[in-house]
């Protein structure tokens, strides 16, 4: 049995939290240290997407499911498939690449769908602004079909290793906030960066986040997954470990995956220790 951890990991260094206005940086605070205090405690701040995520849709409706209440069987030991999809040239992924995509993977019906493209496969530059900012993503269609899909296969959640589902910042953030000096926007929760979120209204989410709203309203959606090579052509069982939180739509989430053999077949979890349960 391959073990193979797909979470992309929270560091200081990491672009992730200083390109755009909603996102916080990754940070620690000494409260203690060994040295002195007999023991290392820090104070940790960072965005609810810091890195690997689970969103749901709490993200965009009022009334939508936060990811504390998901059940334990939602997220151990779930099937899944993997669907590999390599995006075009300017990294859009359309509807006709993912429907023949899923069409080539053959899903089981009520897997869990790995939408693999390969961008996280690159170990060197997943701290670079080109990480998240170049990467591949779904264009709008290409979201509502993936919905249609997974819909139609019994499937209530799909994980990928895009680092944003729609293009990194969308029309309007990318253009007003990302394009500016780095010392003209200063990370959250600075004044400049509240200034602009005042202006960032509905109407630049809905256009800027389509295929985010349209996926996460009805699939639980894990991005920002790293080293899906390894998968790649195989049947496989993941397992989740989203933080908590409770009352939020995304918080950063680890993900493991268990496979067996090279036919790709899942197989029974070995507990790490203790009687099975």
């Amino acid at each position: 049995m391959t073990t193979v951890n797909l979470t992309r990991p929270i560091r200081t260094d990491s672009a992730a939290g200083r390109l755009f206005p909603w996102e916080a940086p990754y940070r620690t605070e000494e409260i203690a240290t060994l040295t002195y205090n007999g023991a290392n405690l820090f104070h940790i701040t960072m965005g609810s997407g810091a890195a690997t995520r689970l969103i749901g849709p709490a993200l965009s409706s009022p009334g939508g499911a936060t990811v504390d209440q998901l059940t334990p069987e939602k997220l151990v030991n779930r099937p899944a498939t993997v669907v590999t999809c390599r995006p075009g040239e300017d990294g859009r992924i359309t509807a006709a690449l993912v429907a023949d995509a899923f069409a080539e993977a053959g899903p089981a019906h009520g897997d869990a769908i790995v939408l693999a493209t390969g961008w996280g496969d690159q170990p060197d530059r997943l701290d670079t602004d080109e990480y998240l900012l170049d990467g591949p993503h779904l264009d709008p269609e290409a979201a509502t079909t993936l919905v249609e899909l997974l819909a139609g296969n019994g499937s209530d959640l799909l994980l990928t290793d895009c680092g944003y589902l729609d293009r990194p910042g969308g029309e309007h953030a990318r253009a007003e906030w990302t394009a500016l000096q780095p010392w003209l926007r200063p990370t959250f929760p600075s004044d400049a960066a509240r200034t602009y979120l005042e202006h960032y209204r509905p109407e630049k989410v809905r256009r800027d986040w389509a295929a985010t709203i349209a996926l996460t309203a009805s699939i639980w959606t894990v991005v920002g997954l790293v080293g899906c090579a390894a998968l790649d052509g195989r049947r496989i069982r993941l397992t989740l470990a989203p933080l908590p939180v409770q009352g939020v739509g995304e918080v950063p989430c680890t993900v493991v995956a268990q496979f067996v053999g090279d036919d790709g077949q899942p197989v029974t979890p070995v507990p790490l220790r203790g009687d099975p349960t």
